[in-house]
């Protein structure tokens, strides 16, 4: 009995022993992952496919060499690829990272293999997405990176992102992933294809994110193409000037020709149930930017302030039940722009009325009185204006990302 007795406290001992080991890895792995807090450095809005094009017809045995601009250093980085709105599997044969260079060549020497689980191929489901393995490459907020996707088998219509203002390449049949020249793509877009998120982990100085929702006017629409002359664009290079005093990264979440209230093809879902998706989610975010509404005015006349009001409460409602911060942009002119109606000026001054003064939102950054013009409050100053009376141009983008005054992330 005794012995028994002796066997049973040893095993329990044992157990014990086992136990706290358990628990000592268990705070050592979530130690290690507090260290390694992922921040997001670029994003693209996806979208389903269009009725037609490339986004319809989708891709097979092609290399799609993707183009983009991060807003935050980093040593190491990861990315994350979208088949949500596609209708069959996507299968990737080889994905790779590159510092761009002109056109759709790039710096071979910083070309590297990106895997996911440790393969170099995988698939993913149809609405599904997945993200990569960490890599060892330094991002750098001041030069383009290329990420090159081979996809062997039909992929169907894709999950995608149009205007881009940034050229995409398009190769010839085959695997060009790994090519530093670019004489292999033979065909060009202004779309993102399947790529949504690249995050990395920076130093200690970066704050986090903040993340603009927006429709046509965060996209950039209108502005210089391949030129990174959005107004997000602007305002990360605010936040990544030596002297700065708020080093956050910059995510654009915006969709051309987005509206807050529906969803249509081609314009993207509507800015309320792609909140949680495209911004609220994002790794890092601290704070959110809204200038959306003017393509609701212009499409939905009918539509009163109430309306557009009660939208935007919603989405102030559910970013700050997430602890985050949320401004709000005044709408811009759309005075002479087509779909310009009287009814809807007047619903436009409404609502920023509203954002000026109601209080719902954290701070609010007054895009109309920085863009307008003083003789004619209705319509954009000419100095501002792409020729479109809808859009700004390069200087209205810079001036809109100069109206942002940074000590409310502070």
């Amino acid at each position: 009995m005794t012995r028994i007795l002796i066997g049973l406290l040893a095993i329990l001992l044992i157990s014990l022993i086992s136990l706290g080991g358990a628990r000592e890895w268990a705070s050592s792995t979530n130690e290690d992952a507090k260290k390694s807090k992922w921040v997001g450095t670029w994003t693209a809005s996806m979208q389903a496919p269009a009725k037609d094009g490339n986004s319809h017809e989708g891709f097979k045995d092609q290399t799609i060499r993707l183009i983009l601009r991060p807003h935050s250093d980093g040593d190491k980085m990861r990315i994350r690829l979208s088949n949500e709105f596609g209708s069959l599997p996507l299968s990737m044969k080889e994905v790779r990272v590159a510092v761009s260079k002109e056109g759709a060549s790039v710096d071979g020497e910083t070309d590297q293999v990106i895997t996911f689980n440790g393969e170099k191929s995988f698939t993913i489901p149809a609405g599904e997405k997945q993200y990569s393995d960490p890599v060892e490459f330094p991002v750098d907020a001041d030069q383009n990176l290329s990420v090159s996707l081979y996809v062997d088998k039909e992929t169907g219509p894709t999950t995608w992102h149009q205007r881009s203002t940034q050229t995409v390449y398009m190769s010839e049949p085959g695997n060009h992933a790994s090519d530093a020249e670019g004489s292999a793509y033979k065909s060009k877009e202004e779309a993102w294809f399947w790529l949504d998120r690249m995050e990395v982990i920076p130093d200690d100085s970066v704050s986090g994110a903040v993340v603009v929702m927006g429709s046509s006017i965060a996209n950039g629409n209108a502005s210089t193409l391949n030129a990174n002359r959005r107004w997000p664009d602007y305002l990360a290079n605010r936040m990544n000037e030596e002297d700065s005093k708020v080093n956050m990264s910059v995510l654009n979440a915006g969709v051309s020709a987005n509206h807050l209230i529906n969803s249509e093809l081609g314009k993207g879902e509507n800015a309320l149930a792609r909140l949680e998706r495209d911004v609220l989610s994002q790794k890092g975010v601290q704070a959110v930017i809204l200038h959306e509404g003017i393509n609701d005015i212009r499409h939905y006349p009918e539509y009163d302030s109430e309306q557009i009001i009660n939208r935007m409460k919603q989405i102030i409602k559910a970013t700050h039940e997430e602890g985050l911060s949320i401004y709000g942009g005044t709408l811009t002119p759309f005075k002479e722009s087509g779909m310009y109606t009287e009814k809807g000026e007047q619903t436009r001054q409404e609502v920023n009325e509203w954002i000026r003064t109601s209080g719902a939102f954290d701070a609010v950054i007054d895009f109309d009185q920085a863009l307008r013009d003083p003789d004619d409050p209705e319509k954009f100053l000419s100095t501002y204006d792409s020729g479109d009376h809808l859009h700004p141009n390069d200087k209205g983008y810079k001036k809109m990302a100069e109206t942002v005054d940074l000590s409310v992330f502070e």
